[in-house]
């Protein structure tokens, strides 16, 4: 997916890896110093978007192997 493609896209509907690699690509590119401060913030406020879904995904995923555990208990 380029660049363009991700940044429209909203982070509710991209996967744990799609996020986690476009997360990876912005902070590679903040980390490079390869645009100007003002597209570097919007950058960070989309990579802070990106984090919180990655975040989410894990949680969800956390729980169903919690449930998993119990169920595989009884």
């Amino acid at each position: 997916m380029s660049d363009k493609k991700q940044q429209s896209t909203t982070p509710d509907t991209l996967t744990f890896e799609q996020a986690a690699d476009e997360l990876d690509a912005i902070v590679k590119r903040i980390d490079a110093g390869e645009a100007d401060l003002e597209t570097m913030m919007k950058e960070h406020a989309r990579g802070q978007l990106l984090v919180t879904r990655c975040r989410t995904l894990l949680a969800e995923a956390e729980q169903q192997l919690k449930t998993m555990e119990v169920q595989e208990l009884d």
